[in-house]
């Protein structure tokens, strides 16, 4: 962190954002300095009104260490997805050079798969085309369009909740299944 000469910022609010950026939570900074974790969230967004001026200082210190932390973790990510990516290469070619797949097999390219579809993402946004699925599993894809069609079916019959009896709960209208 750059310590200008011209900042109003306290030793405190230093130490809050050199604990931030060593992940610590608001609640555990707010505890080690004295602060209310309120004050801390306020700082953090910038709010003069229930701070100072000096929440702005502190949001823009905030805000570079934010960034510092979702670089460095968009880097991990990549790596990770690299290894990763070459590790599931080498199992599979392994896989696919034998003669007779065991069970084992099947179930190692089964979890790849599966594993290949849900980090895929689901929006593209070269031709904003989306994906409904998401990453759903073919079972849970088959129960969304079941519950979608049943959505769909009932639309039509417009009785809706009958008349509660006097003192008692209302009725809903029987469904069709």
């Amino acid at each position: 962190m750059n310590r200008g000469p011209a900042t109003k910022l306290s030793e405190k609010h230093w130490k809050a954002l050199e604990l931030i950026e060593k992940d610590h939570t608001r609640q555990e900074v707010a505890d080690a300095l004295g602060f209310k974790k309120q004050y801390l969230d306020y700082l953090c967004v910038g709010n003069t009104e229930k701070t100072s001026n000096v929440a702005l200082l502190f949001k823009m210190e905030y805000d570079k260490i934010m960034a510092k932390s979702k670089k460095e973790t968009d880097e991990l990510l990549d790596q990770n997805l690299r290894i990763g990516q070459k590790l599931m290469k080498e199992v599979l070619l392994e896989i696919s050079s034998k003669k007779k797949k065991s069970a084992e097999d099947k179930k190692i390219v089964s979890l790849y798969t599966n594993a290949i579809a849900k980090c895929k993402p689901a929006t593209n946004i070269k031709n904003l085309s989306f994906s409904y699925t998401k990453g759903l599993l073919p079972e849970e894809l088959i129960h969304e369009f079941k519950r979608l069609k049943n959505i769909a079916e009932s639309s039509f019959d417009r009785r809706g909740v009958l008349e509660p009896a006097p003192g008692g709960a209302g009725e809903l209208p029987e469904v069709d299944e």
